[in-house]
């Protein structure tokens, strides 16, 4: 495991940790209220000794004979408890008191006292190495006697050994006794003697004083209450990893699904949100995000993918029920769509039919809703399947349904179908038959292994084209956001678009600037206005026309059999596609005639209705409808004229071409972002 699997890890189960840390802080909290502190008192006591070079030896240093046990010994208990004035019992009072050596040396011994009150402990430590002092003495004196006692009786058999060396002077026996005996009185008499010269046997070398509180304090137990908190946290949030079901990144899925993943799908939660208030589509909005571009990468996926096949039909389906199936199909049409090509979303989901609702018609539109109508975004139509009183997978699986599907996929470039969940019903498999691919949908976090696994396997039984996965409900990462801001001049989100010109022009003025360069807005019979720069009015037709899709989507074009457009050929666009208005009256002199200027276009033509499998009609142009965008786009002017260069050809008394402006200087494409 690397460290940012580490991190993520963590990270995702970041309130397991938090919970386990509360969890141990306020365990450590209560045992520190509950548990009482308890103080301890050291007095020090050192024993006092004396130098004797014993029966000719080495010179050593004699102390009383003394241990350990004799701190806590019944006399030195007593005498302890009455300076104290302690009530309770003996036992009890030597309980609180143990004794130690310090160092290696016997010489030294450390008296401890424990109990709840610090001025206690030292009280009792003090009192007891005055008593263990004071009864040294006592030791001492009672060891002196014990000597002289011992004396007394070798004194004893040494006169009953001398009065046999009286009887017999040559009795070896006696002779060796004698010899021992008044050796072990000699070593006894010095021991005694030594004893004696020891007038004070001990004495108390450091007192009690600043009893310290045992065991660690409130600062350390709950520095390791929140370290064991993070392990045990850590601890759950892997074994979390380790028992989750739920499909948990692309790699993820990419294995289970045994298919690619197309696209990682970002903020999709938020952008269906978004899209409920405002009602507007976020790829047919002028604003990069971070849903809006993972969407187009999708889209450019799914053609890669397609490339090869003649007509693309896919069909979004999803694993479960609770992915946001319809909200992505919408704006992958959209993205099609807005690419230029004739697109047709149809509403296969007839159980739980929502695409309508996502892709409303336009304002003001009237017509059969059953039919295939248009939508708000240039391009894009929405069929919804007819209802029948048949099961809706019977339905689906009639030939009438497949020859529907192809008569949609003749009439359009691209088909999206918006399918029902794979295994909730068998429609998305039928569909899926009559399509070139099938994009299954997967959120991230929420669809259940085992789920994803068998919707894919049922597709691939099926002999379903799968061309892959689309794994939504992944969080935005700091590549996203890159790639949302890249082309932004500031960094900060700002549109080049919104900027002042020339440091002169205010956004507030932008629009009406816009309408002052055009010549054909003045009133019937005023003559044109004043020459305005060509170049940059012939740039902002060609970037309107780009959003549009007017330079070469609205003119008529040929049509194949299978009612597809054919493109111009190169380098005829210019001269096959009318003048636009503005470019006509910047040719036309203000003496030549009226009747030399061609007359302008309307800028409205009512719709003409369209018949069976074909959008309604706009501008004489069949399958075409006049583009209608988000607010966000009436930025750029949008000239319904061709892309015309603005200085007029030589001939029909115009000035030669080179010396027209737009030779002088080149006209610069302006910048276009979403």
């Amino acid at each position: 495991m690397t460290v940012r699997e580490f991190i993520r890890t963590v990270w995702a189960g970041k309130w397991y940790v938090l919970a386990a840390v509360l969890v141990v802080v306020a365990g450590a909290l209560y045992y520190l209220n509950q548990q009482e502190t308890v103080y301890k008192a050291t007095a020090t006591v050192q024993l006092i000794g004396v130098q004797s070079a014993q029966g000719g030896e080495q010179v050593v240093e004699v102390t009383v004979a003394t241990d350990l046990d004799d701190v806590t010994s019944d006399p030195v208990v007593e005498a302890a408890a009455t300076s104290l004035g302690y009530t309770g019992t003996p036992a009890s009072l030597a309980a609180m008191v143990s004794a130690d050596y310090p160092g290696e040396s016997q010489k030294l011994i450390a008296i401890n006292a424990k109990t709840l009150d610090p001025q206690e402990s030292e009280d009792v430590a003090n009192a007891f190495a005055e008593a263990y002092v004071a009864q040294l003495v006592i030791l001492r004196d009672d060891q002196v006697a014990t000597l002289d006692a011992r004396r007394q009786a070798l004194a004893e058999q040494l006169a009953g050994v001398t009065a046999r060396l009286v009887a017999n002077p040559e009795d070896p026996l006696a002779l060796a006794e004698k010899e021992t005996i008044v050796t072990d009185y000699t070593t006894l008499t010095v021991q005694a003697n030594t004893l004696r010269a020891i007038g004070v046997p001990a004495e108390v070398q450091t007192p009690a004083t600043g009893a310290e509180a045992q065991g660690p304090g409130p600062s350390t137990v709950l520095a390791l209450a929140v370290l064991a908190g993070l392990v045990a946290g850590i601890g759950l949030a892997f074994a979390r990893r380790g028992l989750d079901v739920r499909v948990r990144g692309a790699a993820d899925a990419a294995r289970l699904a045994q298919s690619p993943v197309l696209a990682e799908l970002y903020g999709v939660r938020t952008s269906d949100r978004e899209y409920g208030h405002s009602h507007t589509l976020p790829v047919s909005r002028k604003v990069a995000t971070p849903f809006t571009e993972s969407i187009r990468e999708l889209r450019t996926a799914v053609q890669v993918s397609l490339a090869e096949a003649d007509k693309v039909v896919v069909v979004v389906t999803a694993a479960d029920p609770h992915a946001p199936r319809t909200f992505i199909a919408a704006n992958l049409a959209a993205s099609f769509a807005l690419s230029g090509r004739r697109t047709i979303a149809v509403s296969g989901d007839l159980r739980r039919p929502e695409l309508d609702r996502v892709l409303p018609p336009p304002d003001g539109w009237s017509g059969d809703p059953h039919t295939l109508r248009p939508t708000t975004v240039p391009n894009l139509g929405v069929f919804p399947v007819p209802e029948e009183e048949m099961d809706p997978a019977d339905f689906l699986a009639t030939t009438r349904a497949g020859k529907l599907i192809a008569d949609l996929s003749d009439n359009a470039e691209v088909v999206v179908i918006d399918a029902p969940p794979v295994l909730a019903a068998a429609d998305a498999t039928i569909l899926g038959r009559y399509a070139s691919g099938v994009v299954l949908i997967a959120s991230a976090g929420k669809t259940d292994r085992a789920v994803l696994a068998e919707a894919s396997e049922r597709l691939r039984i099926n002999n379903v084209p799968l061309v892959g996965i689309a794994l939504a409900g992944v969080k935005s990462d700091r590549r996203m956001l890159y790639a949302s801001t890249y082309g932004d001049p500031d960094g900060d989100g700002t549109r080049r678009s919104d900027l002042p010109t020339g440091g002169q022009t205010t956004p507030s003025a932008e629009a009406p600037a816009l309408t002052a360069e055009r010549p054909d807005t003045g009133a019937p019979g005023e003559p044109p206005g004043p020459q305005i720069d060509e170049p940059r009015r012939a740039a902002r037709e060609r970037a309107a026309a780009v959003v549009t899709g007017t330079s070469s989507l609205g003119a008529t074009a040929p049509r194949g059999a299978a009612g597809h457009e054919q493109d111009a050929p190169s380098g005829q666009d210019e001269e096959a596609a009318p003048a636009s208005p503005a470019s006509q009256a910047s040719q036309t002199s203000p003496g030549e005639s009226a009747q030399q200027t061609p007359p302008a276009r309307p800028t409205q033509t009512p719709a003409v209705p369209a018949g069976p499998g074909q959008l309604p009609r706009r501008d004489g142009v069949e399958g075409r409808s006049a583009p209608l965008l988000a607010p966000e786009w009436g930025k750029i002017s949008q000239s319904t004229g061709s892309q015309a260069t603005s200085a007029p050809k030589n001939g029909a008394g115009g000035p030669d071409t080179d010396a027209s402006p737009s030779a002088e200087r080149p006209a610069r494409k302006l910048p276009f972002r979403w």
